[in-house]
């Protein structure tokens, strides 16, 4: 029996603080898992050339083939943040913080959407080290001290 998407959209979940998605959630599970799926596919793609069980899953019962580890499900969720966030930043109506006045509104517009690129930023460094340590773990280290690289 494999691991059910739903295991990876709950550690996603943990992650994110969305009263929309939360409304989703609440509101529809099927319309949320088909909201969440783009970003676990984006999360896949990234994830599945280190990965050490295969990512696959199937469609209809929303199940990956096998079951993940518990890291691989935290990686995956992690992955999925990432891309979250960015469509948030990339969302045209995240433009929306109105602060009253002339000229002071811009400016705040303009203030946020930088503080936000600044976190997706960080946020994509501790992916990027996330995937590099992991990577490094399965490595054999003893074979490269004894210079066997196959």
């Amino acid at each position: 029996m494999g691991t059910p998407l739903g295991e990876v959209y709950e550690l996603f979940m943990h992650l994110v603080n969305d009263y929309r998605l939360q409304d989703l959630v609440e509101f529809s599970p099927e319309d949320f898992e088909t909201y969440l799926e783009p970003w676990l596919i984006f999360a896949i793609a990234e994830f599945s050339g280190i990965c050490d069980q295969p990512l696959t899953y199937d469609k209809t019962t929303k199940t990956f083939d096998n079951e993940l580890s518990l890291e691989n499900k935290v990686i995956l969720a992690k992955l999925m943040l990432k891309y979250w966030y960015e469509k948030v930043i990339n969302d045209i109506t995240q433009m929306n913080l109105h602060v009253e006045g002339r000229g002071f509104n811009i400016s705040s517009e303009a203030l946020n959407l930088r503080e936000k690129k600044e976190y997706l930023n960080a946020m994509k460094e501790e992916c990027s080290q996330m995937l590099t340590d992991y990577s490094h773990k399965k490595i054999n280290w003893g074979n490269w001290y004894s210079q066997m690289f196959s």
